[in-house]
């Protein structure tokens, strides 16, 4: 198993502020990483750049060949491995939350609440935050630590798939309808409901996804 390079706090920083202009679409799929341009930002050496690289190469957000350094690209197959894999998790997330007995939805009445606001005020940005709170409280809600260590770690690539669904206007109060169905069956500790509810969410998250790379090859 590959270990993460342990890397000092500059470089953290460093690849804080990569990460978030890979995430934000400031360095769309495929663009150069300019290390000098990072460098100058900061105010730093090339060398804490370099080995923010490393670290954002093993999260699987950049490509490093050479001395040199691009944004990964979104492609069909990332987005099917990414979306298979939650399909089956967020269904067994939701069906263990409805079988508690103890569990507390005010959190996730919150959570819907704001979402449902933030449609109206058309924030993309805003959207993905309550979107990534909203699964990430049914993460810990479910109460198996490795199912939390496994998301927070993933969430990077999960983020950038989620920029191509919620940017269409048309799906982005679909998207809510659908938390609120799930957040409902969970409430109502139906197991199954929540369960297939949870899977067909994101089955149709790929499903939208999927066509949008569709038109877009076609426009081309």
């Amino acid at each position: 198993m590959n270990m993460l390079t342990p890397i000092p706090m500059i470089s953290e920083r460093a690849a804080g502020e990569i990460r978030t202009a890979i995430l934000d679409g400031s360095l769309p799929p495929g663009s150069p990483i300019h290390q000098e341009r990072f460098a100058a930002r900061l105010g730093i050496s090339r060398e804490p750049i370099r080995k923010a690289l490393i670290l954002l190469e093993q999260e699987g957000l950049v490509n490093i060949v050479g001395r040199s350094a691009v944004v990964v690209s979104v492609d069909q197959e990332f987005l099917d491995d990414i979306y298979g894999f939650r399909e089956v998790l967020e269904g067994y997330v939701a069906a263990r939350i409805a079988a508690r007995t103890d569990f507390d939805p005010t959190a996730l009445r919150e959570i819907l609440a704001a979402g449902r606001q933030s449609v109206e005020s058309g924030s993309v940005e805003r959207l993905i935050e309550l979107d990534q709170a909203f699964h990430l409280e049914l993460y810990r809600a479910c109460e198996n630590r490795v199912v939390m260590k496994v998301m927070e770690r993933e969430w990077s690539h999960i983020y950038r798939a989620m920029m191509m669904d919620l940017s269409m206007d048309s799906f982005r109060e679909q998207s809510w309808n659908e938390h609120a169905d799930i957040l409902d069956a969970i409430t109502r500790r139906e197991v199954s409901r929540a369960r297939t509810l949870a899977s067909e969410h994101i089955r149709a998250a790929l499903d939208r996804k999927e066509a949008r790379l569709k038109a877009r090859k076609m426009s081309l």
